[in-house]
C-alpha cells in the first residue's frame, strides 16, 4: 500500500483540477488583497484531502464496522482545515465564508451518504460533488472583495457547467470502450450531446450579445472539441491516464479563457 493509500489522499487528478482551477480563477479576478487566500487555499485542500477518510469512515459506519484509522486521519484533516480557516474568521472577519462552509459540509455529507449506498459515481452523484469543489471560485473571489457580489456566483456556475461537461465526456468513454450494453451506449451519448449543445447554445447567445462570450467559447472550446468528436465517432478504446492529462491540459486553457472573459466584464 503507498503512502497516498495509507494516508488517504484522493486519487482522482481531476477532482484536484475542479478544486484548484475555480480557485485561481477566483483570485485572478477579483481586485483587493489577497493574502487571506493563502488562508482560504490551505483551509480548503486540507477539507478535500479529508474527504476520502470521511468517505471510509461513513462506509464502514453504515455497515458496523469499526474505522479507528480512516477516523483519526478525518479528525486530523478536519482540524487542520479548521485551524487554517480560523484566520477568516478571526483575523479578517469574513463572516461571509460561514453559509458557504455549511453547504460544503452538507454536499460532504450528502456524497459519504452516497458512497455507502454506491451511487457517488452517479450523474447526480458527481454533479454535486462538482457543486461543491468548484465552491473555491466564489469562496476567493469573497474574501478579496470582502463582500459578496454577483460575479463570484457567475465564476461559481461557469466553473460548474465547464466541470460537469467531464462528466458527461467521460461517461460517454467509458460506455463505449467497457461493453456497456447498446442501451446505455445510446443513453450516455444522448445525455453528452444534450448537454454540449446546450453549452454550445449558451456560449453562442453569449458571444453575440457580449464581448466576454467570445472568451467564454475559447475557454470552453477544447472541452466541447473531445466531446463532439466521441459523440459523433465514439472510440472503443480508451487510455484512462491520457484523457486524464488532456482534461488537466483542456482545464488550464478555460483557467486562462474564463480569467480574461471576467476580467473583460
Amino acid at each position: 500500500m503507498g503512502w497516498r493509500a495509507r494516508l488517504k489522499w484522493p486519487k482522482e487528478h481531476g477532482a484536484w483540477a475542479m478544486l484548484y482551477v475555480p480557485l485561481v480563477i477566483g483570485t485572478l479576478v477579483a481586485e483587493g488583497e489577497r493574502r487571506p487566500v493563502l488562508w482560504l487555499s490551505t483551509a480548503v485542500t486540507f477539507l478535500f484531502i479529508a474527504r476520502e477518510s470521511v468517505l471510509a469512515w461513513w462506509r464502514a459506519r453504515r455497515r458496523g464496522r469499526e474505522a479507528a484509522s480512516a477516523r483519526a486521519l478525518m479528525l486530523i484533516y478536519l482540524a487542520l482545515a479548521l485551524v487554517f480557516g480560523a484566520p477568516l474568521l478571526l483575523d479578517y472577519r469574513l463572516f461571509g465564508l460561514i453559509p458557504l462552509a455549511i453547504g460544503a459540509a452538507v454536499l460532504l455529507l450528502v456524497n459519504a451518504e452516497q458512497a455507502a449506498r454506491l451511487e457517488d459515481r452517479t450523474i447526480l452523484g458527481e454533479l454535486l460533488a462538482i457543486l461543491g469543489l468548484t465552491m473555491t471560485a466564489p469562496a476567493a473571489h469573497y474574501v478579496i472583495r470582502r463582500e459578496w457580489e454577483a460575479m463570484a456566483f457567475g465564476l461559481w456556475g461557469v466553473s460548474a457547467l465547464y466541470f460537469v461537461s467531464s462528466v458527461f465526456y467521460v461517461k460517454l468513454r467509458l460506455s463505449a470502450a467497457y461493453g456497456r450494453s447498446p442501451e446505455q451506449c445510446a443513453q450516455a451519448r444522448r445525455r453528452c450531446a444534450l448537454y454540449h449543445a446546450f453549452l454550445i447554445v449558451a456560449l453562442l447567445g453569449l458571444a453575440l450579445t457580449h464581448r466576454m462570450g467570445v472568451f467564454l467559447t475559447i475557454a470552453f472550446a477544447p472541452a466541447l472539441g473531445r466531446a463532439l468528436r466521441h459523440i459523433v465517432r465514439p472510440a472503443e478504446r480508451v487510455d484512462l491516464r491520457r484523457v486524464g492529462i488532456a482534461e488537466i491540459v483542456n482545464a488550464l486553457v478555460f483557467l486562462i479563457f474564463a480569467t480574461l472573459a471576467f476580467r473583460h466584464l
